[in-house]
């Protein structure tokens, strides 16, 4: 039995590995947080100022002769053909899905005037994504501003 050699790991060793996994995890953990925060807050600001210029676009090129707007439910934006979401056409719809994390306030349901592109309201809309924040704002002229 002396030529004989013993193959895995001793507990020590196991504890030891176990030790520094679980030390390294809480060390990147805040690390990951603040790179998931502004992961989604950046694409939650992209997602809505490119539905809005798109609305805006459209109505100012007179896209199916129409005015076009942009309502907020959590979890969504909508793209809409017509002057309100309420009297829309439904059928020309087009859903933007927004993370989770992302929380809007301030938000009013927005359309642009045809050929114009006009707002029709001028909100200063908060995004909050796990304790980061910033505002998109719609100016009366129509210029659509971001963080």
């Amino acid at each position: 039995m002396q030529g004989r050699k013993r193959k895995g790991f001793t507990l020590v060793e196991l504890i030891l590995v176990i030790g520094l996994a679980a030390l390294v995890g809480a060390v990147s953990a805040p690390a990951l947080s603040s790179f998931l925060a502004r992961g989604y807050f950046t694409d939650g600001v992209e997602k809505i100022v490119r539905t809005l210029r798109t609305a805006q676009n459209y109505s100012f090129s007179g896209k199916e002769d129409s005015s076009w707007g942009v309502h907020y439910e959590p979890g969504k934006l909508v793209l809409f053909k017509g002057l309100d979401y309420a009297t829309r056409d439904p059928s020309f719809d087009a859903e933007t899905n927004l993370p989770s994390a992302v929380v809007v306030t301030g938000w009013v349901d927005l359309s642009f005037e045809r050929l114009r592109g006009l707002p029709s309201a001028t909100p200063n809309i908060l995004i909050e994504v796990l304790g980061r924040a910033g505002f998109v704002s719609v100016g009366a002229e129509g210029a659509i501003n971001r963080p």
